[in-house]
């Protein structure tokens, strides 16, 4: 056989299969039969790749309508019938008699047929697999599967003009009602329904049914039913009680919404929950008569202050009510405080005026106002590290309640003009007496404390002032228990408050350490051998000590530098004195020394007849003593006299002579008996003077540090003034001289700002420091602009 005359281009066509007729709609009854017994929950004994085959033989036929709308109207019929067989029944009664077990046999009667309708759509979808593929893919229709829930919405939720819809939306209502009203209902049930209600869409919103049609009446009820639990809550319970309640109300809304609700309804329930239980009551809650925030502080409920905080921290409104009434509060507390140790403070001084004189009087108001100056600030660090301690624990350590509490305490204090003073006066105490027997970690945390109250002050230069006053009395009187101790806090000072504030009292440190220094060197040279005397000396350098009087407790005789005054001629005095001024003048050429008396103390042996004493006196003390000395017993003096040998100023005689003739301690005798001084009154050495003790120290009448009065206020005041003109003068010249031209708003707020930190100026000090500049040409205004100012170099 030839191919030679075969046509190019030819090709051979597959052989055409020929398959038998098959009659769709039989084939579609098969499918149709085929899920009614999977409904019937005989699923096993059917053959599933056949009618799956049927499936795929229908759609190559172009009969995918044929099996699409006849699927979906096989199950509208058998759904339709399974509702009007049962469910509408269950329905009705629930309606007529909504009892616990009426709407559990609604929702159950709906669920289970819920849950059949799933399990065979599983089967069903997996049985049409290839018409999704080809058919439903090209016809842009629902997947078989979503067909089947579209079916079940309509033709069972909606069933009844949407009757059956309402009947379950109200029965799962209820059910919520119930179980919040303390009864048990089934919780599986109800997950399911919810499922059913998120897995099923809204045709027109396209958005599960769930957040369209259940969701929002949960929320509408949930409001109603707390609305009403709150009115009646309020007017029965304490703050404690309602915020444990509506705590545990909202765990109890949570706890549901885990086991039966969707996971998103968590946030708005719990918002309606917090807006109906405490934002609508929350000024009301704290201030409830002798049961609110107020009676929590005072009982010290941390736990239910902490359930309080819980509830009100996530609402800003609310939080800041919260805010205001500690504020409050706490400033009431202050209030308080300072007003019971004012009035304790007058109950002592009229005690003591009914039993005593007049020098007795004015030493137990300077005890009085000392005391009450300790106890003002111990029981403001006790009160605040109650607060503090609120705010850890009850608080959860909050920034914005700490700021809240730290902002009272700072009202507090600075209400107090004399609050620098009385805080020195506290860390004086507390270096002299108040360590003694306390761990490092109880000194660490009484310094922290100390320097949480300085934080608070906006006058932080008159508690410099003061406390170098203090500190100087303790460095030079040798008052305090631990070196350590004063250095470890000015280390925090200077943390706290800059190098600046610091650089003073680190130099009265090291003028004590060169002190020791150059009295070792003087006792071990020949200038300082056979003196017949133990002389202690301190150098101190005049810019870093403060000007300090004869007495602090007289103004009087408070100058802006230390009065001398004689030796008494005692020659043993004179010569250890010249011969020191010598050997410092050979080691520190070109510095003179000047002698001050008023901060020295002496130890004396002094013999009363057959016993002999050791005194420990301050240094004027010594030189009147030394006036008895010189003679036998029979010596007598007046009061004019020892004035005239020592040259001690009057004021301060007189305390001084009262110290030893009129106090606990009377080495001195007086003629006549009173504890008035006069210039004419006379002493003695006191032959019958007996003590148990050998060592007795004969302190100064109101030698201690003690809060000023009202006179010594004023002039120290005056003094810190004058220190802050300076300061102010010195700031806005080193601000002009970097920015050469300002403006005078501008320059004084600036100087505000760079002064805040120590004391807060005012605008009209400001501008009278800088009219002084302009006054002794600092600064000029510009021609042009009255209130433009130029630096001049």
């Amino acid at each position: 056989m030839s191919f030679a005359n075969k046509r190019p281009g030819g090709r051979i066509l597959p052989v055409r299969r020929l398959t038998p007729h098959i009659d769709p709609q039989k084939q579609f009854e098969k499918l149709a039969t085929a899920i009614g017994e999977i409904y019937k929950h005989n699923s096993s004994k059917l053959l599933f790749e056949e009618l799956y085959r049927i499936g795929y033989n229908l759609v190559l036929s172009k009969n995918g309508p044929l099996v699409y709308d006849g699927v979906k109207g096989v199950l509208e019929t058998h759904l339709l019938d399974c509702v009007h067989k049962g469910i509408l029944k269950n329905m009705e009664t629930a309606s007529a008699s909504s009892t616990i077990a009426n709407n559990e046999a609604l929702l159950s009667s709906v669920r289970m047929l819920w849950s059949e309708h799933v399990t065979a759509m599983l089967i069903i979808k997996d049985i049409l697999m290839y018409v999704d593929k080809v058919y439903v893919k090209s016809a842009h229709l629902p997947s078989v599967y979503e067909m089947g829930m579209h079916v079940f919405r309509d033709k069972v939720l909606l069933a009844a003009n949407g009757r059956l819809n309402t009947g379950v939306k109200q029965a799962i209502l209820r059910q919520i009602d119930y179980e919040r009203r303390g009864n048990e209902v089934n919780r599986s049930t109800l997950r399911s329904i919810a499922d059913m209600f998120i897995e099923l869409m809204d045709a027109t919103r396209l958005r599960p049914l769930y957040e369209t049609v259940l969701e929002p009446q949960i929320i509408s009820e949930s409001i109603a039913f707390y609305r009403g639990v709150a009115s009646r809550r309020i007017s029965e319970q304490g703050a404690p009680e309602y915020t444990r309640a509506a705590q545990s109300d909202i765990d109890a809304e949570m706890d549901r919404v885990d086991a039966y609700l969707a996971a998103q309804t968590s946030k708005p329930l719990r918002d309606v929950l917090l807006h109906e239980l405490i934002t609508t009551h929350d000024a009301e809650i704290l201030a409830v008569p002798n049961n609110g925030i107020v009676s929590m502080f005072e009982q010290h409920d941390v736990s239910g202050l902490a359930v309080l905080y819980r509830l009100y921290c996530s609402l800003p409104s609310s939080f800041k009510v919260l805010q205001g009434m500690t504020c409050s509060h706490i400033a009431s507390i202050g209030k308080k405080l300072s007003e019971s140790f004012v009035v304790q403070s007058e109950s002592e001084l009229r005690s003591q005026e009914n039993h005593g004189s007049a020098a007795q009087t004015v030493a137990a108001a300077a005890a009085a106002r000392t005391a009450m100056a300790l106890r003002w600030i111990q029981e403001l660090i006790s009160t605040y590290g109650v607060y503090d301690d609120f705010t850890v624990k009850a608080f959860a350590g909050s920034k914005d309640m700490r700021n809240t509490i730290n902002a009272a305490f700072i009202d507090i204090v600075n209400a107090n003009d004399r609050a620098p003073e009385l805080l020195s006066l506290y860390i004086d105490d507390v270096m002299k007496s108040g360590l003694k027997g306390k761990s490092d970690q109880e000194i660490e945390h009484i310094f922290e404390r100390c320097i949480l109250l300085l934080r608070f002050l906006k006058d932080k230069d008159a508690f410099e002032h003061y406390y170098k006053v203090h500190l100087a009395r303790r460095l030079l009187l040798v008052r305090s228990l631990s070196e350590d101790a004063e250095q470890t806090l000015i280390s925090k000072l200077k943390i706290e408050c800059g190098s600046q504030f610091t650089i003073k009292l680190e130099g009265m440190f090291k003028d004590i350490q060169t002190s020791a220094d150059m009295e070792s060197l003087f006792n071990s040279s020949p200038a300082g051998a056979g003196l017949g005397l133990d002389m202690h000396v301190s150098v101190l350098t005049p810019t870093f000590w403060p000007a300090m009087a004869s007495s602090a407790s007289d103004s009087s005789t408070q100058e802006s530098h230390l009065q001398p005054c004689q030796t008494a001629n005692n020659a043993l005095i004179d010569n250890a004195i010249s011969r020191f001024a010598d050997f410092y003048t050979n080691h520190r050429s070109g510095r003179t020394l000047t002698w001050q008396f008023n901060m020295g103390n002496a130890d004396l042996k002094v013999r009363f007849g057959t016993r002999t004493h050791e005194l420990n006196v301050t240094t004027y003390q010594m030189f009147i003593l030394l006036l008895f000395a010189e003679n036998d017993s029979a010596v007598e003096l007046s009061s004019k006299e020892i004035q005239a040998k020592t040259g001690i100023p009057t004021p301060l005689l007189s305390r001084l002579l009262q110290s030893l003739a009129c106090a606990k301690y009377k080495v001195l005798t007086k003629t006549p008996m009173s504890r008035n001084i006069s210039p004419e009154d006379r002493f003695r050495l006191n032959m019958g003077f007996r003590s148990p003790q050998y060592r007795i120290r004969i302190p100064m009448i109101s030698a201690k540090n003690t809060v000023e009065t009202d006179k010594e206020k004023a002039a120290t005041m005056a003094t810190i003034s004058q220190e802050r003109q300076y300061v102010i003068e010195a700031v806005v010249v080193r601000i002009m001289k970097t920015r050469k031209q300002m403006a005078h708003d501008q320059l004084v707020n600036e100087t505000i700002n760079q002064l805040s930190s120590r004391f807060m100026p005012t605008s009209k000090t400001i501008k009278v420091s800088i009219e002084r500049l302009i006054d002794r040409e600092y600064i000029m205004r510009c021609p042009n602009n009255p209130r433009l100012y130029s630096y001049l170099a």
